[in-house]
């Protein structure tokens, strides 16, 4: 993937994070702009569309996607992409099975299924598929940051800080890792490094509450 596209498919990963899908809607749209061939994107657009009610432009969406030649296992984890934003995750876990059966090597899948797993209740095995997604790919930001929000979840800060230290390593711009990092960083009375981090995050997410807060919160503790 180009690298402005790159950034567009970040930028619109973040906005889902931050549940602001307007904003996701126009950098996945400027991502397929930059790359218009590439299936990844095209899998966020579909779900994106469908979250905002788009379901006859995400019909569309999905039938570029299918003339790409998606494989088994994407058609599987579009679908459970889909099932997920629309908050039903037992079904996105099934689809997710299904999804790293068809191609059991793919990191990607595990940690998907790993924070479906988190968002349902299921920590054990939510730990357990995080940590296979990082094994396949150890230096990826994406499982990196999969596992370091489990285990910062399940209450390994040490660990947590450790993977998404990794995560903002291989992608310095992956906003969701650098906030939870601020978090932990925050937690660990290391006030100046999470500052630091709050700050950034909020130069792409000016009117994030939790940041702000965070923010002067840390300000009116170290006195600036």
């Amino acid at each position: 993937m180009p690298e402005a596209s790159i950034e567009y498919y970040n930028t619109a990963v973040d906005a889902i994070h931050t549940g602001d899908f307007t904003e996701a809607l126009v950098a996945a749209e400027n991502s397929l702009t930059e790359n218009p061939s590439d299936a990844q994107t095209w899998q966020l657009y579909v779900v994106i569309l469908n979250t905002l009610g788009r379901k006859d432009d995400a019909a569309k969406a999905s039938k570029k996607l299918k003339e790409l030649g998606l494989s088994e296992a994407d058609e599987f984890l579009m679908k459970a992409t889909d099932s997920a934003s629309s908050g039903d995750l037992n079904s996105a876990i099934r689809h997710y099975e299904s999804a790293f059966l068809a191609e059991p090597d793919r990191p990607e899948i595990h940690s998907a299924y790993a924070l479906a797993l988190m968002q349902s209740g299921k920590t054990n095995e939510a730990l357990s598929a995080a940590e296979k997604g990082a094994s396949l790919a150890p230096d990826d930001a994406r499982t990196n940051y999969a596992l370091g929000h489990i285990l910062r979840l399940t209450g390994d800060k040490d660990a947590a800080l450790v993977a998404l230290t990794k995560a903002i390593s291989a992608e310095p711009e992956l906003m969701v890792a650098l906030y939870e990092q601020g978090m932990i960083l925050a937690e660990k009375g290391q006030l100046k490094e999470a500052l630091s981090n709050f700050e950034k995050f909020l130069e792409t997410h000016p009117e994030d509450p939790s940041a702000s807060e965070a923010v002067a919160s840390i300000r009116g503790q170290i006195g600036n």
